[in-house]
């Protein structure tokens, strides 16, 4: 590996960019390990990556699997959800019942109460069968077709030798659209990546929905807890560094542009977190193939905020 690393080292020197060579690194992930070089350059960190030839990238639903672990943890935030559900009908139960008991013989204030609690019901529980969790067919029927919707297609790709920044940087001032962003990003030698190569970028080339394994145990909780201060000395799954050493993919309210002026990738700016969707819509931001539309010729949405919308510099080592 020296010997490779030796060889990278005489190519990044080629660029005359003064990148600082702090020395090599190991990273780890879903039981492969590699190493690669850590460089620092005007203050920032960044790392080598070695590309790699027919890359399987995106997802089909029908096609792929998201694994026996990933399926037990959905299993888990549905029990949850349907829980919710129920007893909060249990309670709006309750809350009528005690009221139509204090009204007692008074006939008309009696049928309403039992006209609105019919009615609260009938809400209610129309609200749990649009959520998905009346039943677990119909979860994983919603959970199904949402990944249909915003995961990029399946497909392969040859994937080339990069420099990548280890970090995404917020936008240094809002910009008026994503085309006038993308435009603007790529500076000198610098450049965004393609959905290929970001891809390849979170995954390290494994073919998993989520780059961490076929798993879900704590994610969830983990994912509610973005952004809060922590006392755990050990850093949680998310933001651990991804076997390629990048920090990717780790916050789902950070839309990270890429050179595409359609969508962005990495996260949707909290929105499923905020409206309280569930794993159902928060899970997917967190997989690499994922997708969020940015309209910003629409009427009704605003320019991008350099509080939400960020970038990860690359350069193609040729």
């Amino acid at each position: 590996m020296s010997e490779l690393l030796d060889r990278v080292r005489a190519r990044i020197e080629a660029l005359e960019m003064n990148f600082q060579f702090v020395g090599t690194i190991k990273t780890s992930m879903n039981g492969i390990e590699r190493e690669t070089w850590l460089m620092e350059y005007e203050n920032s960190q960044f790392v080598f990556v070695a590309g790699q030839k027919n890359v399987v990238l995106g997802w089909d639903v029908n096609a792929c699997s998201v694994g026996s672990k990933v399926m037990e943890g959905l299993r888990e935030e549905f029990t949850l959800g349907h829980e919710y559900y129920q007893d909060e009908i249990a309670n709006i139960k309750d809350y009528y019942q005690k009221k139509i008991e204090d009204a007692g013989d008074d006939f008309a204030k009696t049928e309403k109460l039992c006209s609105e609690l019919a009615m609260e019901l009938e809400n209610f529980e129309e609200e749990m069968n649009e959520s998905g969790y009346a039943n677990w067919e119909d979860f994983m029927a919603k959970w199904n077709e949402n990944l249909s919707q915003c995961l990029s297609p399946l497909r392969t790709a040859d994937i080339g030798d990069m420099i990548v920044e280890v970090d995404s940087r917020y936008l240094e001032e809002d910009a008026p659209s994503l085309e006038q962003a993308v435009c603007s990003l790529k500076k000198g030698p610098f450049t965004l990546a393609t959905e290929d190569e970001w891809e390849y970028l979170c995954n390290g080339g494994a073919h998993t929905l989520f780059r961490w394994g076929d798993t879900l145990d704590e994610v969830m909780s983990e994912i509610y807890n973005v952004g809060a201060v922590s006392n755990v000395k050990e850093k949680n799954i998310l933001e651990q560094n991804n076997m390629l050493g990048l920090f990717i993919a780790y916050n789902s309210y950070k839309n990270e542009i890429i050179d595409n002026t359609m969508y962005t990738k990495g996260g949707d700016g909290g929105c499923s977190l905020c409206g309280g969707d569930g794993a159902i819509y928060v899970l997917p931001c967190y997989t690499a193939f994922y997708r969020h539309p940015v309209h910003t010729h629409s009427a009704y949405e605003h320019q991008l905020s350099k509080h939400y919308f960020c970038y990860r510099r690359i350069i193609r080592l040729r």
